[in-house]
């Protein structure tokens, strides 16, 4: 974890958690193909940038959200649920930002930036840059930023290994529940 100083701006009214706004941009980029993607808040607003896959390091997607847009995305995706939800995949964009997101929020901090890469089949990478309550409330005399440098999630696309060892457990409980009786 790295501190770096950066002065102090209000944090903006939380009307909006973080963790719903970053959901919302997360499921409206998920079809792109994307490789990296960087999220900059400024006050309600995001700056969005993003690189596809198999692409050049130029720059390929670039979009500002504001607090109506990401209420209409929100309205769009609850359209498009359905009444039974399909397998949950926490490890989908939506849902990385969203515990980005979520994590800002349980610290009351402000969100100043989000960066995530795609960085093989099997890693994602995400970095949260924040700015703590204490800095918030204008408490201390160190205002600074708190990164979380490398917060790297390892997936392991291995369903049927997952599936299978949880199906063995499952047994294997019930039969020591009853062994213990």
């Amino acid at each position: 974890m790295a501190l770096q100083s950066v002065s102090s701006n209000p944090a903006p009214s939380l009307k909006l958690r973080y963790s719903k706004a970053l959901r919302c941009i997360g499921q409206s980029l998920e079809q792109l193909g994307l490789k990296a993607l960087e999220v900059k808040s400024h006050g309600e607003n995001y700056i969005v940038q993003a690189w596809k896959k198999g692409t050049s390091s130029s720059l390929d997607h670039e979009k500002h959200y504001t607090p109506d847009d990401i209420k209409t995305l929100e309205q769009e995706g609850r359209a498009k649920r359905k009444p039974f939800p399909s397998r949950f995949t926490p490890l989908s964009l939506s849902q990385v930002l969203r515990m980005a997101g979520n994590y800002v929020d349980l610290l009351r901090g402000r969100l100043v930036r989000v960066s995530w890469q795609d960085q093989s089949d099997r890693i994602q990478s995400i970095t949260i840059q924040y700015e703590p309550f204490s800095v918030e409330r204008g408490e201390g005399p160190d205002s600074h930023v708190t990164t979380i440098e490398e917060l790297c999630i390892h997936i392991y696309k291995q369903r049927k290994k997952i599936t299978s060892a949880s199906e063995k457990t499952s047994p294997r409980l019930a039969g020591e529940t009853g062994k213990r009786r």
